[in-house]
């Protein structure tokens, strides 16, 4: 991971088929732009967290920049989750 990396929060949960869909489309997005992906996304079951799970448990799949409050919740298409990774 380069100084330039940013963490995304994958807000999921088991057998979330919304959320396999996303992870689909974040797969499809690193492999397309590969030399501009600069993220790691980080996968989080919101059954691990009280707090969380009020907060996402209907809205789920959500990611969420680290360094940031914004958020990009379901239901979104390929193209506006190239947008809110700044990729288009």
């Amino acid at each position: 991971m380069n100084d330039k990396t940013q963490k995304i929060f994958f807000y999921t949960t088991f057998g979330c088929h919304l959320c396999e869909k996303v992870e689909a489309m974040l797969a499809e997005v690193s492999h397309q732009y590969k030399e501009q992906f600069h993220y790691q996304i980080v996968p989080f079951d919101i059954i691990d967290d009280e707090k969380i799970f009020e907060r996402y448990r209907y809205s789920i799949p959500v990611l969420k920049k680290e360094n940031d409050e914004d958020e990009l919740g379901w239901p979104f298409n390929y193209e506006q989750l190239c947008h809110w990774l700044q990729l288009s």
